[in-house]
């Protein structure tokens, strides 16, 4: 059973304008007679991908990120027991040194970070969700979700972040997309082209191994950054414990009732290795993935990230804070080997969003922060935009004009239903 607080009203008209739109803002951002840019293969199956393959699209942050050795432009780089791994200035988005960037390995649940950037912003951390026995009995870490019992969104996105919760995936991606984990893998998806994560196939919502379900360290560093603009995400991502409400539902005990703190599993935030200035982000770890990390730090007035795949216990994080140690050695001395890209449109419209609208955050703690990028690390100015940004940003603003009256009576309704107040 599903119990989701807000209930938004249709805009299926919308939807059909939004995809009109995405079709003109195509047609804009080509001039007659140019070549046209391949886009990403279409969304794949656990059926139809078996094992890693580079994707048949042109190389996304710059040539030399094509290479598979190490790419840098200053020496004394640590030596680092991943193969493949990324390190950039969040601010910029310039890439300080990387090795085989887009090489595909397994997520494991730094993909979180992907269903973080896709349901945010459709849901308000006020909504609640009531688990089921799928949610409950998912494979893998669990925060201890009990069926039958109604959680608040908020409540869990720290368990997703902190204990890493597969119920708290499951629970997260069904709420935002109507009860439907297959239409939340799709909108993962969709929110994976946005960013321009086309390394990434989403085949489930927490990053459990499954075969097709693949990213890169540097399309997860896309999302790291993409979080990291978030005042939400990183509130989240930075957390070091929180207090999980225990079983209160008819099986509940009088010891089980009681709540209970669950603490990060990111060794960078805290512990007696934890390293200065760490904001998050997110750690992973399967049998086939090993560990994996999004870790960034603040110094200085600079943030800087790293990204890492398939790295062997015990070197993930002394590698993950060498590799941070020489980005902020070398920020704005050493010149840029690449460039994490922004979006290819500031819409959070997806396909599957045609019967389901997408809401503000609720007031709250975090309501402010939610869709606003981070006073600290700002996008760097004097960035091109895509022109399919631009043209899809003059085409929202129409339908926006387009439906405002309609817009004034549903925020009303949203403001009864608790949505907004």
């Amino acid at each position: 059973m599903i119990d989701i607080t807000i209930n938004p009203t249709r805009i299926g008209r919308i939807g059909a304008c939004a995809a009109l739109a995405a079709l003109l803002a195509t047609a804009v951002s080509t001039p007659a007679g140019a070549a046209t840019t391949p886009g990403p293969t279409p969304l794949p199956t656990s059926a139809t991908i078996s094992a890693p393959a580079l994707p048949p699209h042109p190389v996304i942050g710059g040539p030399r990120m094509a290479e598979q050795g190490i790419i840098a432009n200053a020496p004394g780089l640590p030596d680092m027991a991943s193969p493949e791994w990324v390190v950039a200035d969040v601010t910029t988005g310039q890439i300080l040194a990387a090795r085989n960037p887009h090489g595909r390995a397994r997520p494991a649940s730094t993909q979180k970070t992907l269903l973080a950037l896709t349901m945010l912003p459709r849901l308000s951390p006020d909504a609640t969700y009531t688990a089921d026995h799928n949610d409950e009995n998912v494979e893998g870490t669990r925060v201890g979700m009990v069926a039958s019992q109604t959680y608040s969104i908020n409540d869990l996105w720290y368990a997703l972040f902190l204990r890493s919760g597969n119920d708290a995936a499951n629970g997260l991606a069904k709420a935002g997309a109507g009860g439907d984990l297959a239409k939340a893998v799709r909108m993962e998806q969709a929110e994976a082209q946005r960013l321009q994560a086309y390394d990434t196939t989403v085949v489930n919502p927490s990053g459990l191994d499954a075969d097709g379900q693949y990213s890169s360290a540097y399309d997860l560093a896309l999302f790291g950054r993409a979080g990291l603009q978030r005042g939400d995400f990183r509130e989240y991502a930075s957390t070091v414990k929180w207090q999980f409400p225990g079983n209160h539902t008819a099986t509940g005990t009088p010891q089980t009732s009681k709540s209970f703190q669950v603490y990060t599993e990111n060794r960078l935030l805290a512990g007696p290795n934890a390293y200065d200035g760490a904001i998050g982000v997110k750690p992973g770890y399967t049998t086939l993935a090993q560990n994996t990390l999004i870790a960034a730090a603040t110094r200085n007035g600079h943030t800087i990230m790293i990204s890492e795949v398939f790295a062997p216990h015990g070197r993930v994080n002394t590698d993950a804070a060498r590799l941070l140690d020489w980005g902020f050695a070398h920020v704005g001395i050493s010149a840029p080997v690449g460039q994490l890209v922004d979006p290819v449109t500031p819409s959070l419209l997806s396909p599957e969003d045609t019967d389901q609208g997408v809401l503000p955050v609720a007031d709250g703690p975090l309501r402010n922060q939610a869709t606003a990028f981070h006073h600290s690390i700002p996008l760097a100015s004097g960035q091109p935009l895509h022109w399919s940004a631009v043209a899809g940003g003059v085409l929202l603003s129409v339908l926006a004009l387009l439906g405002f009256s309609r817009g004034i009576r549903n925020r009303r309704r949203y403001r009864r239903a608790g949505a907004l107040r």
